[in-house]
């Protein structure tokens, strides 16, 4: 009994030492997760909130997809596009949903501060590229409606970064000197957004379109419109289509038939999503 007992301590003994030797992998990370965070701050505005969708297995090369929501620039808010953001974070991209100040309040947030949001989400989101494991400057906008509009006029007037890699834009008004003949309720939007008559000053509706600002080096444009619009109507997206083609400017525009101001439905969500995974695939990398 006592050999048996002296044997089996050598063994431990033995397998403690063998064990103990074994070097391990140095600075070995687990796989990187999904993660959704919510309401995080990126400014000093209580309007000033986003959520983040990261990806699994992301890293410094995981390109960014930034939402701006619609809302006639004075209502609205980013869980219009959760499910989207959630889609394409189930793709391999980071997905940021962002809030941004509204006109026509006792604040008077008039034109450009709903761009400076823009910026300001841009810049909080590459300051943080790091802790997220995500790119800092491989940024796509995509927007709708009043967010197309802020989405087109930040890529092409405001990006001087040069972060934003290609725009996005889903019914976005593109000349607001162009949307007062829209009608009544259009004008009154634009004026809020502007903080002006019309009349008064021309140059600040023509400044604040993103088609005054085209040029050869505007970013990749990839525009959605439905022709039964009544709020924007579709001539807006052709005309701008129409100007970067002329400059040479990567564009493709999309016009759905029987569609009206909100671009995704059930009969063109599949072609739509479809459009976009093709264009980010070449244009966001």
């Amino acid at each position: 009994m006592d050999k048996l007992k002296g044997a089996l301590t050598g063994f431990v003994f033995l397998l403690f030492i063998s064990t103990g030797c074994k070097k391990e992998p140095e600075d070995q990370e687990l796989p990187l997760t999904a993660q959704d965070i919510q309401n995080v701050s990126y400014g000093g505005n209580k309007r000033n909130v986003l959520d983040m969708y990261l990806p699994e297995k992301r890293d410094a090369g995981t390109p960014v997809i930034v939402f701006i929501h619609g809302g006639s620039w004075f209502e609205g808010d980013k869980s219009a596009f959760t499910d989207l953001a959630k889609y394409w974070r189930d793709k391999g991209f980071a997905a940021a949903t962002i809030n941004y100040r509204f006109t026509n309040t006792a604040e008077k947030n008039i034109h450009p501060a709903q761009v400076n949001d823009i910026a300001g989400a841009i810049e909080f989101i590459a300051s943080k590229s790091g802790d997220w494991k995500i790119s800092a400057d491989k940024v796509a906008l995509l927007g709708a409606s009043a967010g197309g509009h802020l989405a087109l006029l930040y890529a092409y007037k405001y990006d001087t970064g040069n972060k934003v890699k290609t725009v996005i834009s889903m019914a976005g008004p593109t000349d607001l000197t162009g949307i007062m003949n829209a009608g009544t309720a259009q004008s009154q939007v634009v004026q809020w957004l502007l903080g002006l008559p019309f009349q008064t000053n021309p140059d600040a509706y023509a400044q604040a379109s993103p088609i005054t600002h085209v040029s050869s080096a505007s970013k990749p444009t990839l525009l959605f419109h439905g022709k039964l619009d009544v709020v924007v109507p579709h001539e807006q997206s052709i005309s701008l289509s129409s100007s970067l083609k002329q400059l040479g400017v990567a564009n493709k525009l999309v016009l759905y038939e029987e569609t009206g101001h909100e671009v995704v439905n059930l009969n063109n969500t599949m072609s739509f999503l479809s459009d976009c995974d093709a264009w980010l695939k070449v244009h966001l990398k």
